[in-house]
Parts: structure tokens; sequence; C-alpha cells
């Protein structure tokens, strides 16, 4: 017989509990996120899946964020997306509201139709014939723009009260404004404000799809440990700036549910551990260093994006939702205010779901109360209009977070797969091969 002593039957315990949290993780992590080796010349591809593994894991999860969004939206923006919807061969809604509706102006070559699963909400607009070099594509209206220069008072007063001052914050206060008017937002109130104001509202609440993980099926089922169901309003908008000291005493880098996230970013983008999990948690910092200040912007009474929670908790998991969305449709553009060359904020229709592409064949100009997309090169019959999405502003640590994840040194491309993912939703064919590392 031998004995042990209380501090050798502690340390036995700490290790089973460690053994057993990590086996958890490894459990919970595995639910969505599947490894499938993958083989390019010969060589196995580590540390990332297939093409088209990733191509099937994130259209399914987009194909369930459609039939999720439309069943839990407004009443007005039911009908909306039930129009939008109707007929995958032919954007019905989109170009209706395009020229019927809006006032944009769309040239006779460009063809619109509904983005498919794969696509997650950006394409669906390629040349029905030839179009030149600096041939006009569409003309939109300035006042149909949402930007952070033409945002209300109300807009910039509840900008200045957040903790952060930054372009995501004014542009973000922007959209809720947009999306939830006041009357007291214009002077005019005639036929022509009222209609902008409708077609505004209209297309904030076409927008189903965001940067990852804005609708939980992202995440996985919704059975899975960590996942959907364990989101508190949305991944964005769940854990703390403090998350890295509460859960270090269980042995956990961050809140498991932007754990097991990372593991998946992980298996998708081939990225490390360390940039995942710190552009998770960039964004979830970058979410509550506004959430209180433009919260009091949403004006509904029983917001409807989400169904569970108190008012407030909605109305701040809405902004969640609005802050992804807008991040994943921004760009910059010179609007010439006060005669100055500086390039503002802003969300373009027709713009914002254009395909992604390094070789972008499209540029907006400023052109009196227009905005103009001009084509850069001539177009082929059949071609894509494209942007270049790794120009659009980026997401930066501004040194005024508590978040310990959120590391000055730990930065990822522009044009990297997890920023093309986690930023603007974008799909595998859309992220550049080199990224994938071969095990020699």
């Amino acid at each position: 017989m031998f004995s042990i002593s209380s501090h050798q039957k502690a340390a036995v315990r700490i290790v089973v509990v460690t053994v057993v949290v990590a086996c958890c993780l490894l459990a919970v992590g595995g639910n969505a996120f599947v490894v499938v080796p993958m083989v390019k010349g010969g060589s196995s591809i580590s540390t990332s899946t297939s093409m088209t593994t990733a191509t099937q894991l994130l259209a399914s999860s987009s194909a369930a964020a459609e039939g999720s969004a439309s069943s839990s939206s407004s009443s007005t923006s039911a009908t909306v997306e039930d129009n939008k919807s109707s007929d995958n061969n032919n954007d019905n809604w989109y170009s209706s509201w395009a020229i019927q509706d809006s006032g944009i102006t769309i040239n006779e070559k460009l063809s619109l139709r509904n983005t498919n699963d794969e696509e997650r909400g950006k394409g669906g607009m390629h040349a029905d014939q030839k179009i030149k070099a600096l041939e006009v594509i569409a003309t939109i209206p300035r006042s149909l723009i949402i930007s952070s220069v033409d945002a209300p008072v109300r807009a910039i007063e509840a900008a200045s009260t957040a903790n952060v001052l930054s372009w995501v914050t004014d542009i973000t206060a922007a959209t809720l404004v947009a999306l939830h008017p006041s009357i007291d937002d214009n002077d005019d109130d005639n036929d022509s404000t009222t209609t902008t104001k409708k077609s505004r509202i209209d297309f904030i609440q076409s927008w189903i799809h965001g940067g990852w993980a804005t609708q939980g099926d992202d995440l996985g089922p919704p059975e899975s440990n960590f996942g959907p169901k364990h989101v508190t309003g949305s991944l964005m908008s769940t854990g703390s700036d403090n998350d890295h000291n509460i859960y270090a005493k269980f042995r956990m880098p961050c809140h498991p549910v932007i754990h097991r996230a990372s593991l998946g970013l992980i298996v998708l983008t081939g990225c490390t551990e360390e940039q995942a999990r710190s552009q998770l948690s960039l964004r979830g910092s970058t979410y509550r260093s506004l959430r209180d200040a433009l919260e009091p912007l949403i004006l509904n009474t029983n917001p409807t994006r989400f169904e569970k929670g108190s008012k407030r908790e909605r109305r701040c998991w809405d902004v969640a939702d609005i802050l992804s969305k807008v991040l994943s449709r921004v760009t910059t553009i010179q609007l010439n205010v006060d005669k100055t060359e500086k390039a503002c904020y802003a969300i373009v229709p027709i713009h914002e779901r254009l395909e992604h592409s390094l070789n972008e064949n499209t540029k907006l100009i400023t052109s009196g109360n227009d905005i103009l997309l001009i084509a850069t090169r001539d177009i082929d019959v059949g071609e894509a209009i494209t942007r270049d999405y790794t120009k659009s502003p980026k997401l930066i640590n501004n040194n005024n977070t508590n978040d310990e994840e959120v590391a000055d040194d730990i930065d990822i491309d522009d044009g990297s797969a997890l920023r093309l993912l986690l930023q603007f939703g974008l799909p595998p064919n859309a992220w550049p091969e080199e990224e994938l590392t071969v095990d020699k």
C-alpha cells in the first residue's frame, strides 16, 4: 500500500479537469468544421480544407441563413425578402427596386440575377453585351447612398458619445438612422424625400448576408455545443473585453464560443489560431465600443431581428447585426464635400453586392448629385461586374480597448482568406490560392 499527499491529489484533479475540458472543446469544435485532406500537384495540403469542402460548408450555412432571415424579419422586411427571393434566375426585387422605386439608372447591357448559395450575397451581375471602358454601368442618386458625411445630426451626436471615435462608428450610426428615420432627421418632408427614405429602408432591410457568422448557421447545426445555441445574440455580440482573464482559470484562451469559432476559421482559411482569435476579438471589441452609444438609434419598440432577450438586448444585437453587414459593404469614395479631395466612407447600392476580383473592372465616381459606376476597362459578354474588396476599409486595433486578445502584432493581410471571409463573407473561390500551405 502507498499513500499520496493532499497536494498530489489536487494536482491529479487539475490534470483530470484539464484533460476533460480539452476533450470537450475538441469534440464540440469538430461538430461543424471537418478537415478534409486536399491534394494539389501530388502533394497533400495541410491546415486547410479543400476548396470544394469549404464551399459546401459555407453554401449550406448561407442557404439556411436565407431562410432564417426571411422568417425573423419584420412585416415590411418580410415583403421585401419574399419579393427578392421569388425567382432564383431573375432578381425581380432588386431590379424592380433599382430601376422603378429607387431612381437608379442601369445600363441595358447589365444583367441582374439572384445570387446563389455559393456566392453568399456577392455577385449576380454580369455583362449581357460588351461594355466599353469608361462606359457608365449604373447611375445612383447621391441621396440614396449611405455615408457618414451625409448623416443627420441624430447620427452624428450618437456617434460622438461612443467609447471610440472611428469611421466604423460613423457609418454604422448613419445606417441605423437611415433604417430608423425620425421626422426630425431632415427639414424637408416632401414626396421626394419620403420616397428616398422608403427606398433606403427597403435597401437596408434587404441585406441578408454580412461577414462570417452574421447568421448563426455559419457556426454549424443548431444543436452544436458552443455553437449557434450558445451565442449571445450573434457571434459578434458574444463575450466581453475581459474574457481572457475570465476563462484563464479554466485553461481556456477566451470565451468558448469564440474559441470554437476560431478553430473553424483555422479549418476554413488556413490561418493561425492567434490570427483567428485576434480578429474575432477585434470585431467584438469594436462592437462593444459603439453598442451603448448607437443602441438608442433603433426606434422600434419591439426589435424583430431576434426573438429572445429584453428589448434593450435585442436592440444591442440589432446593432451588431447591422455593424457586420455594414463592414461587408462599405467602401471609400470622394464625395467632394467642402471641395476637398478627402475620401469618405459610404455604402453604394449596386456596388455593395458586386463580385470580388483583384482585377476589378469598375470604379465609383461622383458627378454632381449622382454616383456613377464606371467600367475601368472593356468588359466582355458574360463577364462578371466586379470590385476589389481588398481596397475596402479595414478594421484595425485602435489601442483603446481592454481586450488582451486584440494585439498590435497580430495582423492579417488585406487580401487574406481570413479577412475576405470574416469581414465580407466572400466564398472560397474569391480567396487567394497561395495561402494554401503545401505539406512537403
